[in-house]
């Protein structure tokens, strides 16, 4: 049902930014926070396992969606040379909160029963309505130039023999909110640079979440007691919080662009599973969790900055939300993969290769973004 969750938060990608770009982050949010309140609280209700397969999958995720997806957004309103820590505290709050919900759901089961746990979680999920009312927006302009954005530099010295350029920009930014309409935006899914962007963060979703599902079986195989399970993904959490904290500084100081990162990040999975494939042991096992969990929290705290980096600002309210558009999609070849290796082949090395590819990919692409970039703006130069 969680994985069914994150399908459906996910595929509401469009539909967050439509909602976006006609209300605002802020309604969005607060009607997500409600929805996904509602969808808790029906479950209380529920008599069958379809009904709370609707109200927590459906409505619960759908909720979650228009709450969470445009959190990247709205961070960048506010921070530009800051934007990959500040997601990555995000992130790490977010990690955080899992941890004291399931204590809370624990304590919650054993004295209240499930019914009454669905109302307490229903509760906990409706203080995000009060954070959603206290989102701030910072004033701007229209006529801000981003040159933190942007892959040309201005130089200073020619701005005072081209002012009347002003003008001209004011009446080509009117002309362009004029043409970014609500369906207008909808183009930014046939943008080359966006596509690969798009199947970049789909993928690191889906290596991620492939790992986790088989981690239990392959760290039984490599002699992890079931005792010492239990380390094992709480050291994935910490590390995963760690690495969202302090590996986005990387990139705000400049040390590398995100591209350049998050194809180090993928490569950098692909070593961990030729590891996991050829050495064995439980420290090893613990080894590998440490640093998937870092690579990945660092991975996703650029991984939000990507977007509002290298699509143009218009664009942003839809594109942001959809970024995982593609992990819905590719989501279910998951079970037919695992199950293959798991029950026909025995051993869930064959698949570790398939991720292996999988990150070659993926890194390939982050190298390759940039010369698309660089191809594009030289056909606009030509024109």
């Amino acid at each position: 049902m969680i994985r069914h969750t994150s399908d459906v938060c996910f595929s509401t990608g469009p539909l967050v930014g439509f909602a976006v770009k006609i209300f605002g982050i802020q309604a969005a949010t607060i009607s997500g926070c409600f929805l996904s309140a509602f969808g808790i609280a029906g479950c209380f209700l529920a008599e069958d396992i379809v009904t709370v397969t609707v109200l927590w999958g459906v409505v619960y995720g759908t909720g979650l969606g228009l709450a969470t997806l445009s959190i990247p957004h709205y961070l960048s309103l506010h921070f530009s040379k800051h934007l990959d820590k500040a997601n990555g505290i995000a992130l790490a709050g977010n990690s955080l909160c899992y941890f004291l919900i399931s204590l809370i759901t624990k304590y919650s089961l054993d004295t209240y029963g499930l019914s009454g746990t669905f109302l307490i979680i229903s509760g906990t999920m409706l203080q995000s309505v009060i954070a959603a009312f206290l989102m701030k927006f910072p004033k701007q302009t229209h006529l801000r130039t981003e040159l933190e954005s942007s892959t040309e530099k201005c130089d200073l010295q020619e701005i005072p023999d081209n002012i009347k350029e002003i003008n001209n920009s004011a009446r080509t930014d009117r002309e362009k909110v004029q043409k970014t309409s609500v369906v207008y935006v909808f183009w930014v899914f046939l943008d080359p640079v966006y596509i690969l962007i798009v199947i970049t963060q789909s993928t690191f979703f889906y290596v991620f979440s492939t790992t986790s599902t088989i981690l239990i079986d392959v760290s039984r195989e490599n002699g992890v007691s079931i005792d010492h399970q239990v380390y094992l993904f709480l050291c994935i959490s910490v590390s995963e919080q760690f690495g969202g904290l302090i590996l986005g500084s990387i990139t705000d100081a400049g040390y590398l662009t995100k591209l350049n990162f998050s194809a180090l990040c993928f490569a950098a999975f692909g070593l961990l599973y030729v590891a996991i494939i050829w050495i064995k042991g439980n420290t090893v096992m613990m080894a590998f969790g440490c640093f998937f969990g870092l690579i990945g929290g660092g991975l996703n705290a650029v991984s939000g900055g990507l977007i509002t980096f290298y699509v143009d600002k218009a664009y942003h309210s839809i594109a942001v939300p959809s970024r995982f558009i593609l992990y819905p999609l590719a989501s279910f070849t998951q079970a037919p993969l695992i199950g293959y290796f798991r029950d026909s082949l025995q051993s869930y090395n064959g698949l570790f290769y398939v991720l292996i590819g999988i990150c070659c990919i993926a890194s390939f692409i982050c190298f390759l973004i940039p010369h698309i970039v660089a191809w594009k703006k030289a056909g606009r130069n030509d024109l």
